[in-house]
């Protein structure tokens, strides 16, 4: 018997290697991949046709999720300007509430005691240290006696009033800042299952579309396989034109007469 050429038995290698991992490794990945194309379980008969929408079905149930989880966190992310606005203006308040105790005091008791009730300070933007000086003061008007008298009478600062004003505007603003630091880890859930799935993309896409154009390609279906073959604008997410144009629809039955 005459040998194969080389150019024969170098296909012959690849082929066997194929089908050996297909044999070997097969009934192994089946479970996986029924899994996959069938989430509710195979049909008893399944025939090739069953196969191919199933593998569109699939990457038709990756996108859905997708899209779920793409809609979810903007939806989480709409509310949060609000919670944002409200912390805004919670921080006001308790500027405002501030201010007007150090104007009062400053006024009327001199620049010494408005330090002495820690209300000499510049106001700053952070919330976290605004907190920080209010708090202090707040504890300062509470345990200092006030033992100066007002130069202007009608301008006569009552410490633990002062307290509970700064107190209550503390409240608000810390109550506004929990809002938002909840929005902000409600926001990196849903955030982190959209990572998720779009890193998911570099497998399932190509898993999916690789197979079909293989499977169009054996079929000789060449314009099919090149309508699916993953290039390097689809692996990246981005569509070829013909991707967004009208889907192609099945061929007419035929005609009985």
């Amino acid at each position: 018997m005459s040998k194969v050429s080389k150019m024969v038995a170098d296909r012959a290698a690849i082929a066997r290697a194929v089908q050996s991992a297909a044999t070997v490794h097969g009934p192994e990945a089946a479970a996986d991949l029924e899994a996959l194309l069938f989430p509710k379980g195979a049909p008893e008969k399944v025939t090739v046709a069953d196969f191919l929408a199933a593998l569109g079905e699939t990457l038709g149930r990756y996108v859905a999720s997708l899209e779920a989880a793409d809609r979810a966190h903007a939806a989480e992310l709409a509310d949060d300007d609000g919670y944002r606005a409200a912390r805004d203006e919670r921080g006001a308040e308790l500027k405002n509430v501030y201010s007007s105790l150090r104007e009062l005091v400053t006024r009327s008791y001199g620049p010494a005691v408005a330090d002495a009730y820690g209300l000499g300070s510049a106001l700053p933007e952070d919330p976290q240290h605004l907190l920080g000086l209010a708090g202090q003061a707040e504890k300062l008007l509470r345990e200092r006696p006030l033992t100066e008298q007002p130069k202007i009478k009608s301008l006569t600062l009552s410490p633990i009033a002062a307290a509970d004003d700064l107190a209550v505007a503390m409240a608000a603003l810390r109550s506004a800042l929990q809002d938002v630091e909840r929005e902000k880890r409600e926001a990196q859930l849903t955030q982190n299952a959209k990572d998720e799935l779009m890193t998911r993309w570099g497998s399932v896409y190509p898993g999916v579309a690789d197979t079909l154009a293989g499977l169009f390609t054996l079929a000789r279906r060449p314009a099919l396989a090149d309508r699916v073959r993953p290039t390097a604008r689809r692996r990246a997410g981005l569509p070829e034109a013909e991707d967004t144009a009208a889907p192609a629809q099945p061929p007419a039955p035929a005609s009985d007469t």
